[in-house]
């Protein structure tokens, strides 16, 4: 059985951005954004067609947990610089290269132009 403390503890060292840790182990909290619609592949270390450059890079996400409950939210809004499509994002333990802890396609796909802004919650279950 894994207490409550353990859950607070893993929820923690996964996303939290006061964690101390670093390199492969630092916390995954930066979201990245793509157009690509490409199917989900545990196996992808990078996410496919990843925007970049101007508000649409990869940013660091808002990391939320309450403690003794069984989930974590990373929250991100991005305000677009762009006509683009968004499908897809990915969740990284670094600005740029790192670890990809989680790639997700959007239930419905994002049409944004310049101006318009979106947000994405990410409920993480520990």
């Amino acid at each position: 059985m894994r207490t409550y403390a353990g859950r607070d503890l893993q929820a923690a060292l996964m996303a939290d951005p006061a964690s101390n840790a670093t390199g492969a182990y630092a916390p995954a909290n930066w979201m990245a954004i793509t157009a690509s619609a490409v199917v989900e592949d545990p196996t992808r270390t990078t996410l496919p067609g990843e925007l970049t450059g101007g508000t649409m890079g990869r940013s660091q996400a808002t990391y939320s947990h309450t403690s003794g409950t069984t989930s974590y939210t990373l929250i991100r809004t991005w305000v677009s610089d762009r006509t683009v499509i968004i499908n897809k994002f990915g969740v990284f333990n670094g600005s740029s290269g790192g670890v990809m802890m989680f790639e997700k396609n959007l239930d419905e796909a994002v049409n944004l132009k310049a101006g318009d802004s979106f947000q994405i919650v990410h409920t993480v279950s520990i």
